[in-house]
């Protein structure tokens, strides 16, 4: 979700609460050690995972507490709300607004994925049509240092708490983080590769825009092909969707190739998508509330005439949340293999936290997301990933053309 350049509400009056929310009255000077509080109180009470972060989060608080209080600091409202959401160490977790000096979001403001692998951070994806794609990186590339900081202070540079026992997870998504940089500081990258240590400067890790919504076409042996570009969060997505899937009707098998969607979406653009592959209503997904049952999320016929022919959809680190959620569900639907690596892992669904004290929301997630057979959305990974292929930046697109053989073998052998 793109986050965009927003002016503090000076006074409680300007803000409106959000309904449930009531405005705390308080002196000027303590907003913050209001916004802390409240902040502090609905994650512990709210947060769908509070368990991985339960450890610790009294001393995040405390540590943000003494930060609100504090007479002589640097420290400006944004960098200690920040700091706390950086505590919680989750990518699904964001506020409405940033400054020149807020780091910027993962995956929507990142073109670069690192995992550890035998003791080292290395390169997992790169992200088509950004300033790493257009880089000497490679897949395997090994991380020696990001402005000149080297991985173990790069991890303790967004790891304020709870930095006695920290988890794989808890590195990784540190890592990934820094990477992205923030708004105002350049990204100079050193990368390992065999005997060789090769300086990159980065630019802006946001992709050139599409001109289109989505892309479609026919490829080789009637193969249809269609490609989101980071639109399910667009209404008219939808009817865009309709479009192409009436061009392609004719085809004798179809690639969906969710791996540009890291800013989400929507359920009212997700499900009539669904809708277009099955011909009675369908659930693709469990949703799983914190103080509630468990229940289904079906999908209903969006065409008298569904596609039914065998359909593959590629998935990478850039599909993010909805994009996640259309591939649980294609998966569970049992209508579409799966093809990829690992996703984004956005966790859950979000709900707001207003913090009216200073005129910010807080989003994070409020509720776990499954698959139909139980495993969470954000463990979820397609049975047979392929981990050297999905996101290659520029280059050939080699997972694309695993699809199309597989699609394009007479029997479709293991495609649904």
């Amino acid at each position: 979700m793109k986050r965009l350049l927003f002016t503090l509400c000076l006074f409680v009056s300007a803000c409106a609460a959000e309904e449930g929310h009531q405005p705390i009255v308080s002196e000027p000077n303590n907003r913050l050690v209001d916004a802390v509080a409240e902040f502090c109180a609905d994650v512990e009470k709210r947060y769908a995972y509070f368990d991985k972060v339960a450890n610790y989060w009294s001393q995040s608080c405390e540590r943000a507490d003494l930060e609100a209080r504090a007479d002589n600091t640097s420290l400006t409202t944004l960098d200690v709300l920040e700091r706390l959401l950086d505590d919680l160490h989750d990518p699904h977790a964001n506020l409405n607004t940033n400054d020149e000096t807020s780091p910027r979001l993962v995956p929507t403001g990142s073109d670069l994925a690192f995992s550890e692998i035998d003791g080292a951070f290395r390169v997992v994806g790169i992200r088509p049509l950004t300033s790493a794609a257009a880089a000497d990186i490679e897949i395997g590339d090994e991380l020696v240092s990001f402005n000149q900081l080297q991985p173990d202070r790069m991890i303790f540079d967004r790891i304020h708490s709870g930095r006695g026992e920290v988890s794989k997870e808890r590195k990784t998504w540190a890592i990934n983080a820094v990477i992205a940089g923030r708004y105002n500081e350049p990204r100079r990258l050193e990368l390992l590769r065999g005997s060789s240590i090769i300086e990159h400067v980065l630019g802006d890790p946001i992709p050139t825009s599409p001109e289109s919504l989505l892309i479609h076409r026919t490829l080789v042996n009637n193969v249809g092909y269609i490609r989101f570009n980071n639109s399910l969060g667009e209404d008219q997505t939808v009817d865009a969707f309709q479009r192409a899937i009436a061009d392609l009707a004719d085809t004798d098998s179809l690639i969906l190739d969710l791996r540009d969607t890291p800013g989400g979406g929507n359920t009212s653009v997700a499900e009539p998508i669904l809708g277009h592959f099955v011909d009675a209503e369908t659930p693709y997904q469990v949703t799983a509330p914190i103080d509630a049952p468990v229940y289904m999320r079906f999908v209903a016929p969006s065409s008298e005439q569904p596609y039914d022919q065998p359909v593959i959809a590629l998935v990478g680190r850039w599909t993010g949340s909805m994009g996640e959620g259309m591939a649980i569900g294609l998966d569970g639907m049992g209508r579409a293999t799966v093809l990829g690596t690992q996703m984004a892992r956005l966790a859950g669904g979000t709900e707001a936290i207003n913090l009216p004290s200073v005129g910010i929301t807080a989003f994070i997630p409020t509720y776990d997301l499954r698959h139909l057979d139980g495993t969470p959305r954000h463990h979820w990974a397609p049975a047979v990933e392929n981990t050297q292929s999905a996101d290659l930046g520029n280059r050939e697109d080699l997972l694309l053309n695993t699809a199309i053989q597989r699609l394009s073998t007479s029997e479709n052998e293991g495609v649904q």
